[in-house]
């Protein structure tokens, strides 16, 4: 068993930890809510930018505030600062090294904004420099590829922005069920190694062991899980895999989709799904090998099904079964995920 399938694994306990000490962060979500934040800003490098991205969903949807994707560049490169009391920066960085993060936290804290850090080291640079820390306490994450912290992240937002909608006032029926997550990860994980182990001879799951490209699509709360799906592809297996909005996907990109070119697409949302049998149209017509990721139904060399609910709350599970995915693609590629070349766990930008 390879370490990066021992670290998604061990993302379900990650999750448990954290709705553990739910109330501890839903403290620092309700801070952000009394701050009645004009903006939110979210930000992040990598996997913690479809961090960031996931939250520009959540929060925007659980507060009905404008939630902005930072720039770092815009400070760093260019020497502007955005940021100013009626802003609050929620930074994501695994590490918390990445000085670009760090600078925006600094810089954001000095004009008189709330910032907030969420990462996996309570101890480093980006913890100091930020008012609030969500610790993500994934433990020590040794695959170069993120797996658990990026699952841990998600699961956290939710948790913040849970505790900043109460606080403010507003509906939190959607985080009813939080407390399902890590049983909708272990069952979403189960189903995908059942699927996998079927080893069905036609179809994306083969296509992907051999193809050069890789599309990946969805719509909605899932659409990081697509973007997070092709970086770890093209991390993992040298793939050039690029994750899309479906809606972006038929504004142009889908011309290049063909028989070389397989697809997944990610349908587990109740409120974009219906958007989705379109696409997956379009894609079947140009000839493209298509794996369509769904709720229900019985799984085939063409459809995964799995058995969660489906919406917000899912996301971490679906996040999981498509890390699973890569895992075993990259292995059946003959390559070690663990250790992907030319790449090293920590990546410092300025």
């Amino acid at each position: 068993m390879t370490i990066m399938r021992h670290e998604i694994e061990e993302a379900i306990q990650a999750a448990e930890r954290l709705i553990a000490r739910g109330a501890e962060i839903a403290k620092i979500g309700a801070a952000l809510a009394d701050r009645k934040p004009a903006v939110i800003m979210v930000v992040g490098r990598g996997t913690s930018d479809h961090a960031a991205v996931f939250a520009r969903y959540v929060f925007e949807y659980a507060l009905g505030v404008p939630v902005a994707l930072g720039a770092p560049s815009i400070l760093t490169q260019y020497g502007v600062q955005s940021a100013n009391k009626n802003v609050t920066l929620i930074a994501f960085s695994q590490s918390g090294a990445g000085p670009d993060i760090i600078a925006m936290t600094e810089g954001a804290r000095a004009a008189g904004a709330l910032t907030i850090a969420v990462t996996n080291e309570p101890t480093s640079p980006l913890a100091r420099a930020a008012e609030h820390l969500v610790d993500l306490g994934a433990g020590e994450e040794r695959a170069v590829a993120a797996t658990k912290t990026y699952l841990a992240e998600l699961v956290a937002i939710v948790l913040m922005a849970a505790g900043a909608a109460r606080a403010a006032g507003r509906s939190v029926d959607w985080a009813e069920h939080v407390a399902e997550i890590p049983n909708e990860m272990r069952a979403a994980l189960k189903a995908t190694d059942s699927w996998i182990a079927a080893d069905y001879a036609s179809g994306a799951v083969h296509a992907m062991r051999t193809a050069t490209r890789v599309l990946i699509a969805t719509r909605g709360f899932e659409y990081p899980n697509a973007l997070e799906f092709a970086l770890k592809l093209r991390e993992t297996t040298g793939v050039f895999a690029d994750g899309y909005s479906a809606a972006d996907l038929l504004h142009g990109p889908i011309a290049s989709a063909g028989s070389e070119t397989p697809a997944v697409l990610i349908e587990t949302d109740p409120a974009t799904a219906p958007s989705l049998p379109t696409v997956a149209e379009r894609l079947r017509s140009a000839g493209v090998p298509l794996l369509r990721i769904v709720t229900s139904g019985a799984p085939s060399a063409d459809l995964l099904p799995l058995p969660i609910s489906g919406g917000l709350l899912s996301v971490p599970a679906t996040g999981i079964a498509l890390l699973a995915l890569v895992e075993s693609t990259a292995v059946a590629r003959g390559q070690n995920p663990d250790a992907p070349a030319g790449l090293s766990k920590v990546t410092k930008t300025l």
